[in-house]
Protein backbone atom coordinates (compact mmCIF):
# COMPACT_ATOMS: atom_id res chain seq x y z
CA UNK A 1 0.00 0.00 0.00
CA UNK A 2 1.58 3.12 -0.78
CA UNK A 3 2.67 5.48 2.47
CA UNK A 4 1.07 8.90 2.41
CA UNK A 5 4.95 9.80 2.88
CA UNK A 6 5.55 8.45 -0.79
CA UNK A 7 2.17 9.80 -1.84
CA UNK A 8 3.54 13.46 -0.76
CA UNK A 9 7.01 13.41 -2.59
CA UNK A 10 5.28 12.08 -6.10
CA UNK A 11 2.60 14.82 -5.68
CA UNK A 12 4.83 17.19 -5.02
CA UNK A 13 7.46 16.52 -7.61
CA UNK A 14 4.32 15.82 -10.41
CA UNK A 15 2.85 19.51 -8.97
CA UNK A 16 2.04 22.53 -11.96
CA UNK A 17 3.99 24.63 -8.77
CA UNK A 18 7.41 22.84 -8.85
CA UNK A 19 9.45 24.20 -11.91
CA UNK A 20 7.21 22.61 -14.51
CA UNK A 21 7.68 24.62 -17.35
CA UNK A 22 4.19 25.88 -19.36
CA UNK A 23 4.50 27.50 -22.80
CA UNK A 24 2.52 30.21 -23.95
CA UNK A 25 1.82 31.51 -27.09
CA UNK A 26 0.39 35.70 -27.36
CA UNK A 27 -0.11 36.36 -30.90
CA UNK A 28 -0.66 40.16 -31.89
CA UNK A 29 -2.88 39.98 -35.51
CA UNK A 30 -4.85 42.35 -37.60
CA UNK A 31 -2.47 45.44 -36.27
CA UNK A 32 -1.87 46.62 -39.97
CA UNK A 33 -0.05 49.87 -39.38
CA UNK A 34 1.90 52.02 -41.42
CA UNK A 35 5.88 52.25 -40.56
CA UNK A 36 6.43 56.10 -40.74
CA UNK A 37 8.84 56.18 -43.55
CA UNK A 38 12.48 58.20 -42.77
CA UNK A 39 11.67 58.65 -38.98
CA UNK A 40 13.28 57.80 -35.94
CA UNK A 41 9.91 58.88 -34.28
CA UNK A 42 9.04 55.02 -35.29
CA UNK A 43 6.03 53.37 -34.44
CA UNK A 44 5.26 51.62 -30.73
CA UNK A 45 2.86 48.95 -30.42
CA UNK A 46 2.10 48.38 -27.03
CA UNK A 47 0.56 44.88 -25.88
CA UNK A 48 -1.05 44.04 -22.30
CA UNK A 49 -0.48 40.17 -21.06
CA UNK A 50 -2.50 39.10 -17.94
CA UNK A 51 -0.62 36.07 -16.29
CA UNK A 52 -0.12 34.74 -13.16
CA UNK A 53 1.85 36.56 -10.80
CA UNK A 54 4.34 33.65 -10.00
CA UNK A 55 4.97 33.05 -13.28
CA UNK A 56 8.67 33.95 -14.82
CA UNK A 57 10.64 33.69 -18.38
CA UNK A 58 12.95 30.98 -18.88
CA UNK A 59 12.95 30.77 -22.96
CA UNK A 60 11.18 33.52 -25.17
CA UNK A 61 10.70 33.66 -29.28
CA UNK A 62 9.12 36.20 -31.47
CA UNK A 63 7.26 36.31 -34.55
CA UNK A 64 7.60 39.33 -36.93
CA UNK A 65 5.73 40.06 -40.09
CA UNK A 66 6.17 43.34 -42.00
CA UNK A 67 5.18 43.87 -45.44
CA UNK A 68 6.46 46.30 -47.89
CA UNK A 69 3.89 49.10 -49.40
CA UNK A 70 2.92 50.71 -52.51
CA UNK A 71 6.33 49.91 -54.91
CA UNK A 72 7.69 48.11 -51.87
CA UNK A 73 10.13 48.91 -48.58
CA UNK A 74 13.69 47.79 -47.50
CA UNK A 75 14.45 46.04 -45.06
CA UNK A 76 18.18 47.70 -44.88
CA UNK A 77 15.90 50.61 -42.84
CA UNK A 78 14.37 48.48 -40.39
CA UNK A 79 15.16 48.86 -36.41
CA UNK A 80 12.97 46.89 -34.60
CA UNK A 81 13.28 46.34 -31.08
CA UNK A 82 11.48 44.74 -27.95
CA UNK A 83 11.23 45.77 -24.38
CA UNK A 84 9.36 44.74 -21.11
CA UNK A 85 10.21 45.10 -17.24
CA UNK A 86 14.17 44.68 -17.10
CA UNK A 87 14.48 42.91 -20.21
CA UNK A 88 15.47 44.50 -23.84
CA UNK A 89 16.46 42.80 -27.18
CA UNK A 90 17.26 44.55 -30.65
CA UNK A 91 15.56 42.04 -33.47
CA UNK A 92 16.83 44.04 -36.52
CA UNK A 93 19.31 46.88 -36.83
CA UNK A 94 19.64 47.67 -40.73
CA UNK A 95 20.26 44.32 -41.67
CA UNK A 96 23.06 43.81 -44.12
CA UNK A 97 24.37 46.57 -42.96
CA UNK A 98 28.13 46.36 -43.15
CA UNK A 99 31.61 48.10 -44.56
CA UNK A 100 30.74 49.58 -47.85
CA UNK A 101 26.68 49.34 -47.76
CA UNK A 102 25.32 51.61 -45.24
CA UNK A 103 21.84 51.31 -45.96
CA UNK A 104 21.75 47.63 -45.92
CA UNK A 105 19.70 45.06 -47.97
CA UNK A 106 17.43 45.99 -50.52
CA UNK A 107 14.67 43.27 -50.32
CA UNK A 108 10.84 43.80 -49.30
CA UNK A 109 9.25 42.56 -46.46
CA UNK A 110 9.58 39.59 -43.24
CA UNK A 111 7.54 36.97 -41.85
CA UNK A 112 10.18 35.27 -39.34
CA UNK A 113 10.74 33.73 -35.92
CA UNK A 114 13.52 34.92 -33.59
CA UNK A 115 15.20 32.38 -31.60
CA UNK A 116 18.49 32.65 -29.78
CA UNK A 117 18.97 29.44 -30.57
CA UNK A 118 18.58 29.78 -34.13
CA UNK A 119 21.47 29.39 -36.00
CA UNK A 120 21.46 31.68 -39.23
CA UNK A 121 22.07 35.70 -37.68
CA UNK A 122 19.18 37.81 -39.15
CA UNK A 123 21.66 40.25 -39.80
CA UNK A 124 23.27 39.06 -42.67
CA UNK A 125 20.71 36.62 -43.85
CA UNK A 126 21.01 36.86 -47.73
CA UNK A 127 24.98 35.50 -46.82
CA UNK A 128 23.52 32.94 -45.26
CA UNK A 129 20.27 32.08 -47.89
CA UNK A 130 23.18 32.72 -50.89
CA UNK A 131 26.63 32.58 -49.57
CA UNK A 132 26.63 36.69 -50.20
CA UNK A 133 25.51 39.63 -49.13
CA UNK A 134 24.54 40.83 -53.17
CA UNK A 135 22.41 38.48 -54.53
CA UNK A 136 18.75 39.52 -53.49
CA UNK A 137 16.16 36.99 -52.13
CA UNK A 138 12.78 35.85 -53.50
CA UNK A 139 9.23 37.43 -51.72
CA UNK A 140 9.96 37.91 -47.85
CA UNK A 141 12.43 36.79 -45.87
CA UNK A 142 11.19 33.51 -44.37
CA UNK A 143 12.10 31.01 -41.68
CA UNK A 144 13.66 31.19 -37.60
CA UNK A 145 17.08 33.51 -37.26
CA UNK A 146 19.09 34.71 -34.12
CA UNK A 147 18.12 38.43 -33.53
CA UNK A 148 20.34 40.68 -34.90
CA UNK A 149 21.32 41.58 -31.00
CA UNK A 150 23.62 44.70 -32.55
CA UNK A 151 23.69 47.39 -29.80
CA UNK A 152 25.41 49.86 -32.40
CA UNK A 153 24.22 53.44 -33.36
CA UNK A 154 21.86 52.45 -36.63
CA UNK A 155 23.88 54.94 -38.49
CA UNK A 156 26.89 53.07 -38.04
CA UNK A 157 25.90 49.55 -37.71
CA UNK A 158 27.85 47.01 -39.37
CA UNK A 159 27.78 43.15 -39.55
CA UNK A 160 31.01 43.19 -37.14
CA UNK A 161 29.57 45.54 -34.61
CA UNK A 162 29.22 43.70 -30.96
CA UNK A 163 25.78 41.78 -30.29
CA UNK A 164 24.62 41.58 -26.90
CA UNK A 165 21.07 42.48 -27.55
CA UNK A 166 19.52 38.94 -27.16
CA UNK A 167 16.20 37.72 -26.10
CA UNK A 168 17.52 36.22 -23.25
CA UNK A 169 17.73 39.22 -21.56
CA UNK A 170 13.80 38.17 -20.80
CA UNK A 171 15.07 35.27 -18.62
CA UNK A 172 13.73 35.55 -14.59
CA UNK A 173 11.44 38.80 -15.60
CA UNK A 174 8.08 38.04 -15.11
CA UNK A 175 5.19 37.10 -17.74
CA UNK A 176 2.78 39.51 -17.51
CA UNK A 177 2.78 43.15 -17.81
CA UNK A 178 3.53 45.77 -21.14
CA UNK A 179 5.19 44.17 -23.78
CA UNK A 180 6.74 47.30 -26.27
CA UNK A 181 7.45 46.19 -29.87
CA UNK A 182 9.17 49.93 -31.37
CA UNK A 183 9.71 49.60 -35.26
CA UNK A 184 11.27 52.26 -37.42
CA UNK A 185 12.03 52.84 -41.13
CA UNK A 186 15.06 54.88 -40.70
CA UNK A 187 15.60 55.84 -44.53
CA UNK A 188 13.12 57.60 -46.79
CA UNK A 189 11.78 55.94 -49.91
CA UNK A 190 10.10 52.55 -49.95
CA UNK A 191 7.03 52.46 -47.55
CA UNK A 192 6.48 49.27 -45.15
CA UNK A 193 3.41 47.81 -42.86
CA UNK A 194 3.74 46.24 -39.15
CA UNK A 195 1.15 43.07 -40.11
CA UNK A 196 1.24 41.33 -36.69
CA UNK A 197 4.13 39.73 -34.15
CA UNK A 198 3.66 37.72 -31.32
CA UNK A 199 5.30 35.51 -27.94
CA UNK A 200 6.19 32.23 -27.53
CA UNK A 201 7.15 32.32 -23.77
CA UNK A 202 8.53 29.03 -22.05
CA UNK A 203 8.36 30.31 -18.18
CA UNK A 204 8.10 28.61 -14.63
CA UNK A 205 6.70 29.33 -11.36
CA UNK A 206 8.89 31.89 -8.95
CA UNK A 207 11.60 30.18 -6.85
CA UNK A 208 9.70 31.74 -3.84
CA UNK A 209 6.37 30.37 -4.53
CA UNK A 210 7.66 26.75 -5.59
CA UNK A 211 9.32 26.65 -1.86
CA UNK A 212 6.12 27.74 -0.14
CA UNK A 213 4.89 25.11 -2.02
CA UNK A 214 7.40 22.64 -0.95
CA UNK A 215 7.06 23.73 2.62
CA UNK A 216 2.65 23.53 2.98
CA UNK A 217 3.39 19.97 1.68
CA UNK A 218 6.24 19.00 4.10
CA UNK A 219 4.11 21.00 7.15
CA UNK A 220 1.46 18.84 5.89
CA UNK A 221 3.53 15.76 6.22
CA UNK A 222 4.83 16.83 9.69
CA UNK A 223 1.15 16.85 11.00
CA UNK A 224 0.39 13.63 9.76
CA UNK A 225 3.28 11.91 11.17
CA UNK A 226 2.08 13.93 14.62
CA UNK A 227 -1.05 12.42 14.73
CA UNK A 228 0.22 9.13 13.61
CA UNK A 229 2.26 8.86 16.69
CA UNK A 230 -0.37 10.55 19.57
CA UNK A 231 -2.80 7.51 17.73
CA UNK A 232 -0.11 4.68 18.52
CA UNK A 233 0.07 5.71 22.08
CA UNK A 234 -3.70 5.19 22.66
Amino acid sequence: MLKYSHFLIFALLTSPAIGRAQVFDYNFSGINAAIPDGDSSGLVNAQSIVAAPNLTIIDLNVTLNISGTGLGGFNGDLFVTLQHEDGFAILLNRPGARSGAAFGYSDSGLNVTFDDAAVGDAHVYRQVLNGDHATPITGNLTGTWSPDARSADPSVVLDTSTRNAFLNSFDGVPVGGTWSLFVTDLSSGGTQRLDSWGLQITAVPEPAFTAGAVALGLLGFAFYRRCCARASRR
